[in-house]
């Protein structure tokens, strides 16, 4: 796939959040950061690494790490000859979110405020998980939408979602067993003249869906504007506030708009939480070929 525009890219800045302590990845991550979880289906490259081959197939350049628990892992890990060969590591920024990871996600993320090269009026900020692999097809789909939007998003964020069902995911592995007690992020949006936009970011059980029931699954990337980074920072400071979904619902209530945009529902994304997600990732990729 070529590169996308790059007029569009100038001010895109991706954001990859691996800071976090992966405390649910026993056996798979006992010491080192979920990000360095090799995949062994991929090549046996860690979570990161795919992502950022990925991003750099389209083009992008602006990349900046979030680090935080066992960050100089991932420090080496980029400045490593193997990684260089896939990549221009170089180009890389590393923001040490300090102790600030061990107050969630949202922290690790606000951490970037304080870096004068990575924090920079007119940014936009496509902020990623460091330890979830997703299908190419679908970030080509969202850096695609959010050319398409462009203008939009100079005044509002975005929040992707997939519309899908409790069969659709049971389908995705359905040689391996189905999905049991995961807790899914999902969306709620209302339609305001053209635009589609949230109302509300919720978690509920897969368990508490029937097979049919369709539903908005929230896709683990947003886009933030600058601006929208700032009242996140604002918010943060006067009430607890741990994940991004948490400062997008009090960013909401305080009557500030997010764009919902949806996505082709066959596009997958693959959290790493456990052993078992990581073996089902491996079956997946074996039998698709990938």
């Amino acid at each position: 796939m070529s590169p996308l525009n790059t007029n569009f890219m100038e001010n895109l800045t991706i954001v990859i959040l691996c800071a976090g302590e992966g405390k649910r990845a026993k056996g798979i991550a006992d010491d080192i950061p979920k990000p360095l979880i090799k995949v062994e289906s991929l090549k046996n490259q860690s979570i990161l690494t795919i992502l950022i081959s990925q991003l750099y197939r389209f083009g992008i350049k602006s990349i900046v790490i979030v680090t935080g628990y066992l960050g100089k892992q991932i420090e080496e890990e980029i400045i490593s000859p193997q990684t260089k060969n896939l990549y221009k590591s170089e180009t890389i920024i590393i923001n040490s979110a300090g102790n600030r990871y061990k107050l969630g996600p949202l922290h690790s993320f606000l951490s970037i405020t304080s870096n004068k090269r990575v924090f920079k009026t007119n940014e936009l900020f496509l902020v990623i998980p460091g330890d979830t692999i997703f299908d190419y097809k679908l970030i080509e789909e969202i850096l695609n939408l959010v050319k398409e939007n462009y203008t939009k998003v100079n005044q509002n964020s975005i929040i992707f979602y997939r519309r899908t069902s409790k069969l659709a995911l049971n389908k995705e592995i359905e040689k391996f067993g189905p999905i049991h007690n995961k807790m899914l992020s999902c969306v709620r949006t209302k339609e305001k003249g053209s635009k589609q936009y949230v109302t509300e970011i919720y978690q509920r059980n897969i368990n508490s869906y029937s097979d049919e029931e369709e539903f908005n699954q929230i896709i683990p990337m947003f886009i933030i504007t600058y601006d929208y980074v700032k009242n996140f920072e604002s918010l943060a400071s006067k009430i607890k506030l741990n994940k991004m979904v948490d400062a997008v619902n009090s960013s909401i209530k305080n009557e500030m708009e997010f764009l919902a945009c949806g996505v082709k529902s066959n596009l997958n994304f693959y959290d790493i939480d456990t052993a078992l997600d990581l073996t089902l990732v491996n079956k997946y990729y074996k039998r698709s070929g990938q």
